[in-house]
């Protein structure tokens, strides 16, 4: 074998330097090929692992701003026209500020890995969205506070206003009753009522057939709280079928109804006893049996008695 002259040699030399030095970039190219990969697959996952971050923000925003909103309804109702318009004005914003999320969603999920100036302002404009988030938080918080203040002055008011209804309420029934009790103790009273029979000599008689005059007497007793003046005694008397007897027909009231007097008679009441009597000529047919006999004064029944006739 012939062997190799000094150039051959250094030629071959050069060429193995050569052979290496390509090999090694093979080589770094190759490990650099596969840390960009690396790179690349590591920066794809925290993209993703941002956009999933970013998305629960989003959806717990979107969340929180629906339950300051209920707070909101749920405190209307009352309070001044001020506090219906603050909370009006924050509901439009509540909902401007959800509207803002529906559009960050959508842009979050439309936007590209690789576009990272996009996806930070998304980020900032979250970030923004939660200080808007807490300052509503901090009025809404404060409208509550006094929309409780308010519901309980309302409360306190109407527990006063029920009081004084009830007091007011007693008060009249105190005051009905005491009128009634004034009323009834005003009342005249007849007592002592008889009655006689008599005939045509005004002499007392038990013959129904003789009989001309019924005669009613008694006396209204002392009364100081009755008021002194005229009184009207209307006399009524029912035969045994029950059937006032006809009289002088005057009309007066008792107990919302209008009856009509056997007879009647004006007298000067001055709040001492005072007698009376009341005559009524028979105008009809006398029947045998039991008859009622009804004095009645000022509206009120002030007497009764009764008598019998027979044959």
């Amino acid at each position: 074998m012939q062997a190799l002259t000094s150039k051959q040699k250094k030629l071959l030399i050069v060429a193995a330097f050569v052979a290496v030095v390509f090999l090694l970039g093979l080589l770094f190219f190759s490990l650099l090929s596969r840390e960009r990969h690396h790179l690349e697959q590591e920066k794809k996952e925290l993209v993703a692992m941002e956009r999933a971050k970013m998305q629960e923000e989003l959806s717990a925003l979107q969340e929180e701003f629906g339950i300051q909103a209920q707070k909101i309804r749920g405190a209307s109702g009352y309070g001044e026209n001020r506090l219906h318009i603050a909370s009006d004005s924050i509901l439009d914003q509540l909902s401007e500020a959800q509207a803002k999320v529906d559009r960050l969603t959508a842009e979050l999920r439309a936007v590209k890995d690789n576009d990272a100036k996009r996806i930070n302002e998304l980020s900032q404009e979250i970030t923004s969205l939660r200080k808007v988030l807490r300052s509503y938080v901090a009025q809404i918080d404060s409208l509550q506070r006094i929309n409780t203040e308010l519901r309980a002055e309302n409360q306190k008011m109407s527990d006063h206003i029920e009081a004084t209804e009830a007091e007011t309420r007693k008060l009249a029934g105190e005051k009905s009753s005491l009128t009634a009790q004034v009323a009834r103790a005003a009342r005249l009273d007849a007592q002592g009522l008889r009655t006689a029979s008599l005939d045509k000599r005004g002499r007392a008689t038990q013959r129904i057939d003789k009989i001309r005059t019924i005669k009613v007497e008694g006396t209204i007793a002392r009364n100081v709280t009755a008021q002194p003046g005229r009184r009207v005694l209307y006399l009524r008397i029912l035969n045994p079928n029950d059937q006032p007897l006809a009289g002088d027909g005057v009309a007066f009231s008792y107990e919302g109804s209008t009856l009509h007097s056997t007879a009647s008679k004006e007298i000067e009441y001055g709040g001492e006893d005072l007698p009376f009597v009341l005559y009524w000529n028979v105008a009809e047919t006398l029947l045998v049996g039991t008859y009622r006999v009804e004095l009645f004064a000022d509206g009120s029944l002030i007497g009764r008695t009764s008598f019998s006739l027979r044959d």
